[in-house]
């Protein structure tokens, strides 16, 4: 299996930023039709002709933010890891990066909880957290000895 890539190629990188500008462009475009109405409130003189430019620039503009989106997906999961190409070793090495920085994330999340440091055993302060100790008792005297031990510390029988 080949090494895989940590890096967003440029082509990937330009089409995500271009996809940003689409998007942008599209918002502001289809905003403007909200501020024409305010500007024009009242204003029933010419109708008609504003009616249809409002409409056109409401449309122009929602098709500008959904190409722009796709073209952002495109541009950073790559053209497999949108789902535009099913090719699922290519998916793989599209997501690759995208997933990688999901993974970073969920590791710093978990590790500010502190429940699995106590888990882990780096509790406060880097100690590890105290390990369960093992006594075995004597067949003879009852005694407890640790379970590492051959003979009885009190009576001196075999364990």
């Amino acid at each position: 299996m080949t090494e895989p890539n940590r890096n967003l190629s440029d082509e990937r990188k330009a089409a995500y930023y271009v996809g940003m500008i689409i998007s942008v462009i599209g918002f502001l475009t289809f905003g403007s039709v909200f501020v024409t109405a305010a500007m024009q409130f009242g204003d029933f003189s010419n109708f008609v002709a504003d009616a249809r430019s409002m409409m056109m620039r409401a449309v122009i503009g929602m098709g500008m933010m959904i190409v722009g989106g796709i073209v952002m997906s495109i541009g950073s999961r790559g053209v497999h890891g949108s789902g535009i190409l099913l090719d699922p070793e290519k998916q793989r090495r599209d997501v690759e990066p995208w997933s990688r920085m999901q993974g970073g994330m969920i590791d710093d999340a978990l590790s500010e909880v502190k429940t699995l440091d106590n888990l882990t055993g780096a509790g406060a302060g880097n100690q590890p957290a105290p390990q369960t100790q093992v006594k075995v008792r004597c067949r003879a005297c009852s005694a407890l000895n640790d379970e590492t031990d051959k003979f009885c510390g009190q009576c001196g029988a075999q364990l």
